[in-house]
């Protein structure tokens, strides 16, 4: 079947067609002077971008920064660890456990201004173990040897008293 080739009486194209999207130009923040291109003048604008795009040194999801102090203190005795928003002190990922309890901080599992206390890392073990029970491959990050560590510490600095959550 061949289609017919439009007469010139023809109507406009209909008003709910679909219409392209119009492309837009954008224009380079920076330009060297090898790109042809007249370097553009600097504003209040392009610094704003330029001072953002240096900024990825530091992850904005970055949970450690919601550790308290006594966090901190507790991780460098137990784990071996110092942690501050942004490093560790040892090559690599920080230690689940550090991980987890950074995590708990951030999401208000542990508020901010609640102490850890042996009976909150207690119940958060046996939460974590009933959420993920046979998960292949799972591991507590609140068990094992940095675990029983974690709770001597804080039993032993009055840190075992009972774990309030409203």
């Amino acid at each position: 079947m061949r289609i017919p080739a439009p007469t010139p009486g023809m109507p406009p194209p209909r008003s709910d067609a679909v219409v392209p999207p119009v492309r837009s130009q954008f224009v380079p923040v920076s330009a060297s002077p090898h790109d042809g291109v007249d370097a553009p003048v600097t504003t209040a604008a392009t610094q704003r971008v330029s001072r953002s795009s240096t900024a990825d040194q530091f992850s904005v999801l970055n949970d450690f920064r919601y550790l308290t102090d006594s966090d901190k203190r507790m991780l460098t005795e137990v784990t071996g660890e110092k942690i501050e928003p942004g490093f560790t002190d040892k090559p690599g990922s920080a230690s689940a456990f550090a991980l987890q309890l950074a995590l708990d901080r951030r999401t208000g599992q542990l508020a901010p201004h609640q102490p850890v206390t042996s009976v909150y890392l207690k119940n958060a073990a046996a939460e974590l173990d009933q959420r993920n029970g046979g998960r292949a491959g799972f591991t507590n990050p609140y068990s094992g040897d940095v675990m029983d560590k974690a709770v001597a510490w804080l039993d032993a600095h009055g840190k075992s008293r009972a774990d309030i959550r409203l």
